[in-house]
């Protein structure tokens, strides 16, 4: 009934939801058709896979690190291979601009201090390419964003991403706090009403002890019906009992004030002096009424 839980408040699935949002924009491909580069295997690089996975599980995926086992690993890490990577596979070091000039969307999340990609790394490129650089300091360097076909994006980008949807769950949160509100509120008239039950079930007891009474009264006059006959009597009787009743039923349903449902079920309680069942047993056990209600 709200939408508290979308939009991307990390900057890792703000990355991710940047790419899918611009792909068709930038590389005139669907987010699903793109094949993807990411530069490191650090906390943060595991964090967007499990963010892409989570959008895409079958993802075109090269991992490029340094170390290519600790790359491996954490393709192999458990929360992220639940997610997916059937298609995704690891790269040395000494790959990484094959794999770049190969991928159409490259993130950037390595430990250097240093750009590790420059404009020169990416100029000359015939199909358009999108680098979206999550790491602080900058892996991507900031004249990446002047070349032909390049589409560079920087954690400030991402940050505006984030915020944004910080901004939409914050007024997602008053509809929340509305809803609560008003499911609270039923939850309590449905309590409220639930303490009518046990009257209802003793008027009902009330109303067919008068019914089996009344009707052994006549028992004599209808001891020439058939069976079949006594059987729609019987019916009869107890059609009319619960016409009767339906009223007072709907009633304890109605959409009303706490306070109101609770001077309704009083005053059926003491119109009819109704006992609930077991305040009934009890009594008939020696209990006093000032004992019960103690």
């Amino acid at each position: 009934r709200t939408k508290i839980g979308k939009g991307s408040v990390s900057v890792s699935s703000a990355a991710v939801e940047l790419m899918m949002a611009k792909s068709m924009g930038d590389l005139r491909k669907y987010a699903s058709n793109v094949h993807i580069c990411v530069l490191g295997a650090g906390k943060m690089s595991r964090l967007l896979l499990l963010a892409l996975f989570s959008k895409n599980p079958d993802a075109h995926v090269t991992v490029v690190n340094r170390n290519v086992a600790n790359a491996q690993a954490m393709l192999d890490d458990d929360l992220v291979a639940a997610r997916g990577g059937k298609n995704a596979k690891v790269a040395s070091m000494d790959e990484m601009m094959d794999v770049i000039a190969k991928s159409d969307v490259i993130f950037a999340a390595t430990a250097s201090k240093e750009p590790i990609l420059k404009a020169a790394d990416v100029s000359g490129r015939e199909k358009a390419v999108q680098l979206i650089d999550i790491s602080v300091p900058r892996n991507i360097g900031a004249d990446c964003s002047e070349v032909e076909n390049v589409h560079s994006y920087s954690v400030d980008d991402l940050k505006k991403v984030v915020q944004a949807n910080a901004d939409k769950r914050k007024s997602e949160v008053i509809k929340a706090k509305r809803y609560i509100g008003d499911e609270v509120q039923k939850f309590k008239l449905w309590q409220a009403s639930q303490g009518a039950v046990p009257y209802l079930a003793a008027l009902q007891t009330m109303a067919e002890n008068i019914r089996r009474s009344e009707t052994e009264k006549m028992s004599q006059k209808l001891r020439g019906l058939h069976e079949k006959e006594r059987e729609a009597v019987d019916k009869l009787t107890r059609h009319i009992i619960d016409q009767l009743f339906r009223p007072i039923y709907y009633s304890m349903k109605d959409n009303e004030e706490i306070e109101a449902k609770r001077s309704k079920i009083w005053a059926l309680k003491n119109m009819f002096k109704l006992e609930p069942e077991y305040k009934r047993r009890l009594l008939s056990q020696g209990e006093t009424p000032a004992q019960l209600n103690a």
